[in-house]
């Protein structure tokens, strides 16, 4: 991992008197300045369920290219070319608008989904000693990662249980931020991890939070063409492909069986699968006999395998046990190559507030 300085930035404000673009922080790395910045959009007027419009994904852009095999562009080149193409959709005036002023737009996410992934993504960094020119123990990345999972199937086991009139919103802005997290994040750390069988079983519990969101969609009769979680194909296709390796680093058998199942909503709901993801075609073509179930409450034993999950690993999964953030300065200093406390400079608050960024 390259070498990052550490700054803390302004918060990220969703609340009165904001007009900051978040936009931005999607890309995996930061962009130069360009010549003809877009005016800030006061993102205080977008609702947590609204759908808004997003930047087209890094990895999606690889994904592609990786698909045109030799005839696709070096590493270099696709980087060169995804950054002039976020420019120009961020030029456009259509990042982070409501869909509902640009209907046509392919990549969307509902507010508080994009939000959470980009609060996520930032703590992905917070859990990687690299980042802080520190040292702790091997797969002290790859534990906090496995603690970051955790924590987003907690939020969804808690919007799950809800009964208001936004709790499908709710549940499935949580799945949404999690199939774009685990793709825009470099997730190596946890498919590498020393604890297999720890990794294998958060594989099948966010796996079974898809599914069980899928479920939940359906009886709502929200699982069709039409439906107006617009971001369905999106959401299921990534999830099949940040999945589609995983039984290289022999994270199969019950960790990855969703997937067919995953797939079978797909198809029996006819989406659209231009709609998805760049291989979206060719991972629904590879998943066979899955089961689209519908018949009992619980049909794919989420709440079973939580409690499972639980008595394996904790009975209070998540937290922030791994946040380099959280430690004491002492404690990071402890850590550190050169003795002294890599966030030295950056004030206490700032640390609290989790708004420390990498520049």
């Amino acid at each position: 991992m390259a070498e990052a300085d550490v700054n803390p930035s302004k918060k990220q404000k969703t609340g009165e008197n904001s007009s900051a673009p978040t936009a931005q922080a999607q890309q995996s790395e930061s962009p130069k300045p360009r010549k003809n910045e877009p005016k800030l959009f006061d993102t205080s007027i977008l609702l947590p369920h609204e759908y808004v419009c997003m930047l087209r994904p890094r990895f999606d852009y690889e994904l592609e290219n990786s698909i045109l095999g030799d005839d696709g562009l070096e590493e270099d080149d696709i980087f060169r070319e995804y950054i002039k193409e976020s420019d120009k959709a961020e030029e456009s005036g259509t990042i982070l608008r409501p869909v509902k002023d640009h209907p046509d737009w392919k990549w969307v996410i509902l507010w508080e989904g994009f939000e959470t992934f980009l609060t996520y993504k930032r703590r992905a960094n917070y859990c990687a000693p690299d980042n802080f020119q520190m040292y702790i123990y091997n797969d002290f990345n790859g534990y906090g990662l496995q603690e970051l999972m955790e924590n987003l199937m907690v939020a969804f086991d808690a919007a799950l249980k809800k009964k208001d009139d936004v709790a499908l919103k709710r549940m499935w802005a949580v799945i949404s931020a999690l199939a774009l997290w685990l793709n825009e994040v470099d997730t190596g750390p946890y498919t590498g991890c020393e604890d297999g069988e720890k990794t294998k079983d958060l594989a099948e519990l966010m796996g079974c939070a898809l599914l069980t969101a899928l479920v939940k969609l359906q009886e709502a009769d929200e699982l069709k063409p039409d439906s107006t979680f617009i971001d369905l194909p999106f959401v299921i296709s990534a999830m099949l492909a940040w999945s589609d390796d995983l039984d290289k680093y022999g994270i199969d058998e019950d960790a990855t069986a969703w997937r067919s199942h995953a797939a079978a909503y797909f198809k029996k709901a006819k989406l659209d699968a231009s709609k998805g993801v760049a291989s979206t075609t060719k991972l629904l073509e590879e998943l066979d006999d899955g089961d689209a179930k519908s018949s009992s409450k619980d049909p794919w034993g989420w709440a079973k395998l939580l409690k499972k999950y639980k008595s394996n690993y904790g009975t209070k999964i998540g937290g922030t046990k791994y946040d380099i953030t959280k430690m004491s300065r002492k404690e990071r200093a402890k850590h550190a190559f050169d003795g002294e406390d890599p966030l030295k400079d950056v004030p206490d608050q700032a640390l609290k507030d989790g708004t420390l960024d990498f520049t």
